[in-house]
């Protein structure tokens, strides 16, 4: 008899895209600015010059991924420890990180938009995964 496990494909792209976007703004900077020179500030976790908009969203982003991360786990497990649907739940943290990922970018932008800036590493891996996974929850809501 061979017992074959049907993998729940949505989860396991949730899982891998939360895991390199929670790495990305753990180690990159989520953006930058040129002050002139050979001066350049960057907007980090550990760094100095970020400001309390994009700080507290690179925060409440690492929480939405860390629950992402949580959810996928517990759809890919055989027992779950979490025996309700979670799907609602994922679809609303992937929206907020893509929401988080833009104020922080906004608040980023018109604290230091008196001199050249860019988004960066710690802002694209959120905002891409916020993005595929609200796609990934949706359909996987929808083929319920």
């Amino acid at each position: 008899m061979s017992s074959e496990r049907n993998v729940d494909m949505f989860s396991g792209l949730v899982l891998i895209l939360s895991i390199i976007s929670l790495v990305m703004v753990i180690i990159g900077p989520f953006a930058g600015t040129w002050q002139g020179g050979s001066i350049y500030w960057y907007s980090c976790l550990d760094c100095e010059n970020s400001t309390i908009g994009d700080y507290a969203s690179q925060i409440f982003i690492l929480i939405l991924l860390i629950l992402q991360i949580i959810i996928a786990v517990n759809e890919l497990l055989p027992n779950k420890f979490i025996s309700r649907d979670m799907t609602p739940f994922g679809l609303l943290s992937a929206i907020m990180i893509f929401g988080f990922s833009l104020i922080g970018l906004i608040s980023f932008g018109v604290t230091y938009g008196y001199a050249e800036w860019w988004p960066d590493i710690g802002f694209y891996g959120p905002v891409v995964c916020g993005l595929i996974n609200t796609i990934l929850f949706y359909l996987k809501h929808k083929n319920k």
